[in-house]
């Protein structure tokens, strides 16, 4: 029997080998997380710029612009704060990406599951709307 309050991510021996030569364990997150994860915008966001980009580190200013960077300085501020202290702290404890708060800087070795269901969300968000 599941204990519903115990996480269904996988984990790989520590001693398993990643992009990023650290000794954090590989995570597998489940289903549940990946779409938990996937629900909200911003975070689809950062997972595909982060793919997507040629960067191995980003900065919370290199996200920053990438994701709004035709907002107003207000609006990116605000974007910073959420990224600092919600989305990627989620994001690190999922296991996508490793974040460091003190140098405000993610590292990003790519997750298949969730790159599979956020390119789905964007393809469907792309597609035009049929009218009723």
């Amino acid at each position: 029997m599941r204990d519903d309050n115990q996480s269904d991510r996988s984990v790989r021996s520590p001693s398993s080998t990643n992009p990023l030569g650290t000794n954090r364990a590989v995570v597998t997150p489940s289903i549940d997380d990946v779409f938990d994860l996937l629900s909200n915008d911003c975070r689809r966001r950062v997972c595909l710029f982060l793919r997507q980009s040629a960067v191995e580190v980003a900065t919370l200013s290199d996200l920053v612009e990438a994701l709004a960077s035709e907002a107003s300085e207000e609006e990116r501020d605000r974007l910073a704060i959420n990224l600092h202290h919600r989305h990627l702290p989620k994001l690190d404890d999922a296991g996508i990406v490793e974040y460091d708060p003190r140098s405000n800087t993610a590292r990003y070795w790519g997750q298949p599951t969730v790159e599979k269901w956020a390119e789905h969300v964007e393809a469907v968000d792309e597609e035009p709307q049929a009218e009723s």
